[in-house]
């Protein structure tokens, strides 16, 4: 009689899921400072004062040093992932790999979380929830404007995916004719518009509820404090229990640096695109 032998065939390779695997803010704020402990301390220029006339006495009078600092407290993040050897050992996709890449994963979205809790203590906001439309983005940066925040090439915006796709329908956001770059053709992370770097964030607060925060800000108003400049990433095996591991650490923090940077633009994810 005969005799039908399957055999069961296994992709060499994982397919990832979906989610966001990087950190889109880290480079949009500022990463300078002093290290002193668990705390990473930004110091802050202050505003210049009024030139004046040399006084009666004949000395020219001592302009007020109105240098502050903001300290941003380190604490320390991590992912550990395990897996038994022969588990490593008899799969067909590259299980190492696969540990180490959802470790950078979670401390990258970490970092965003962090500088997204900051952004939300900002007192600047564009009012009542609406959804996005061109008055709307032009009121964010009237704000910073009327806060006398430079319009220097350094000022991002940050969209949900339905704020976004409001904004496309927006001839002046979308078209060539004032962009430089062909949006509905071709992507880019970030797009230059009345002088802010636009772009879509898939974890912003409030996302997919009636008042979703979106947020235009200027790079000196939030700190990102990480130790040691990277995080860390290491790899090994427990030779007792047989397993092997991938851990992933961060030791970080974020700060409000200058309250006036950032506005809060409150959008009605709910509306109709």
């Amino acid at each position: 009689m005969d005799a039908t032998i399957l055999q069961t065939l296994y992709n060499g390779e994982f397919t990832e899921n979906f989610e966001q695997k990087q950190s889109i803010i880290r480079g949009t704020v500022t990463t300078e400072g002093d290290v002193k402990g668990n705390q990473f301390v930004f110091i802050i220029e202050g505003t210049a004062d009024i030139a004046v006339e040399r006084a009666s006495n004949g000395l020219i009078p001592t302009a007020q040093d109105t240098q502050t600092s903001a300290t941003a407290v380190m604490k320390e993040y991590h992912h550990l992932a395990r897996k038994k050897q022969f588990d490593i050992l008899s799969s067909s996709v590259p299980q190492r790999l696969s540990m180490q890449r959802r470790g950078i994963t979670s401390i990258n979205n970490k970092t965003d979380q962090l500088l997204l809790t900051e952004m939300a203590t900002t007192a600047y906001d564009t009012g009542g929830a609406a959804a996005n439309s061109i008055g709307l983005m032009l009121e964010a940066c009237a704000i910073l404007d009327e806060n006398y925040v430079p319009d220097d090439g350094n000022r991002y915006g940050l969209l949900t995916p339905r704020a976004w796709a409001q904004a496309m329908k927006i001839t002046q956001f979308s078209s060539q004719d004032y962009v430089p770059d062909r949006p509905f053709m071709k992507y880019t992370m970030w797009r230059n518009w009345n002088g802010v770097k636009w772009a879509r964030h898939p974890n912003l607060p409030g996302k997919g509820t009636g008042t979703a925060s979106c947020f235009v800000y200027h790079k000196n108003s939030i700190g990102h404090a990480l130790n040691q400049g990277e995080m860390q990433t290491k790899v090994g095996t427990n030779d007792e229990q047989d397993y092997a591991w991938a851990r992933t650490s961060a030791y970080q923090g974020a700060k409000m640096l200058i309250d006036e940077g950032v506005v809060k633009m409150v959008h009605d994810d709910t509306a109709t695109i």
